[in-house]
């Protein structure tokens, strides 16, 4: 079963943003009741706090829904807290409404029920209506400025032929697939972090709102052009899966931030330049585009990807002459290091994901005795990917 959400701005009209605005009010209520008898149980809350919701002159189906959300919330909150973090306030601030009952999708109109006999009708734009074909609509979540519609069908999974191996790096995102070597540039992600933070230090006015908003605005932003280049690499390197019916192999890093946060002796400039992007957050685009085609993602260690010879598995050792290349003395061959990350990750998932009972010097598509890396460098930023 494969899911995805289907976003569209909507200016909401001022009787959506009343129901947004209770909706809220009934979402921090039940988030007050939680804190204060210690639940985040789904049933035990609603016990508690149904009773309250009462006094809301609003359909049912949104009381159930409001309670739904102040669980996930309170739930995060305390794995937050075992995990020995400082979490923030769960209580929400924007209005916002959520709902998986009673709407119907009707030709290019989103029906919502308001009361029992009155319903609101929101027109669907040409891109979101071509996206509901052969879908089952879940729930939906319309803020102030947008409407989002869950989606999910059954796909059958394609058998894998091949393999791609991904490597994530700051500069690039190197991604190897058995022929050759695709390297999208990331270069632009590192300039909007920069940017972002020079603008946001030359603000100079006294009033502590003002910052806030002007620091929040700019930070929306930056989220959002980041989001953009990341969408544009995932789409096309889950296309170039699709097309050659490849799983599509990463590596399970974790606990990266904990290396660059405050305290640990590094600078303020150094820190944001390696925080510069959301490492995660591509996987999870590459996660479930992946998933809607049909398209296995699956993880390895990445113990010693960037140490080994994918031809020969010796030890490598750095070129003292060029920083990014790594030398073989056994093949006497000099790859850029990149490269040997991900051939080494796409070899670790084709041995054990597709042939569990390949030999060491066996490689993806066949022996890379007499390989030559062709590699193809792209920039992230001006991929040019059609709607399909």
């Amino acid at each position: 079963m494969a899911t995805k959400c289907i976003k569209q701005s909507y200016q909401s009209p001022p009787e959506l943003l009343s129901m947004m605005e209770t909706f809220r009010q009934m979402v921090n209520d039940c988030i007050r009741i939680g804190i204060a008898n210690n639940c985040s149980t789904m049933k035990r809350l609603s016990i508690l706090s149904y009773k309250e919701l009462s006094n809301y002159k609003i359909l049912s189906y949104y009381k159930l829904t409001a309670i739904s959300q102040a669980s996930g919330r309170l739930a995060l909150m305390k794995k937050d807290i075992k995990k020995g973090r400082t979490p923030k306030s769960p209580y929400v601030s924007k209005p916002y409404l959520v709902s998986c009952y009673g709407f119907k999708i009707i030709g290019m109109l989103l029906s919502i029920p308001i009361s029992n006999h009155d319903k609101f009708l929101v027109r669907l734009n040409d891109y979101t209506i071509s996206q509901l074909e052969n879908v089952e609509p879940r729930p939906f979540t319309i803020t102030p400025n947008s409407i989002s519609i869950s989606v999910r069908k059954e796909m059958e999974q394609i058998i894998p032929e091949n393999v791609i191996g991904i490597d994530r790096n700051l500069r690039n995102i190197t991604a190897f697939d058995g022929k050759q070597s695709i390297m999208y540039k990331t270069n632009k992600l590192l300039s909007i972090k920069e940017n972002t933070s020079h603008v946001i230090a030359s603000f100079r006015r006294l009033d502590i709102r003002k910052k806030k908003s002007f620091q929040q605005r700019l930070g929306n932003r930056r989220s959002r052009r980041i989001q953009q280049h990341l969408h544009k690499i995932s789409k096309d390197i889950v296309q170039r899966a699709v097309e050659s019916k490849s799983i599509i192999v990463m590596e399970d890093l974790k606990g990266i931030r904990k290396l660059y946060k405050t305290g640990n002796g590094q600078g303020n400039k150094y820190r944001r330049r390696l925080n510069s992007w959301s490492f995660y957050e591509l996987q999870r685009q590459i996660t479930y585009k992946a998933e809607w085609e049909g398209i296995q993602v699956q993880f390895v260690d990445p113990k010693r990807t960037s140490k080994l010879c994918p031809i020969c598995g010796d030890r490598l050792q750095e070129d003292k002459f060029q920083l990014r290349k790594l030398l073989c003395i056994n093949c006497k061959k000099s790859i850029d290091r990149d490269v040997v990350a991900s051939m080494n990750i796409a070899y670790k998932g084709w041995s054990r994901f597709c042939h569990p009972r390949g030999l060491l010097v066996e490689a993806v598509n066949g022996n890379l005795e007499n390989f030559q890396p062709v590699i193809l460098r792209v920039d992230g930023s001006k991929l040019i990917v059609g709607k399909k």
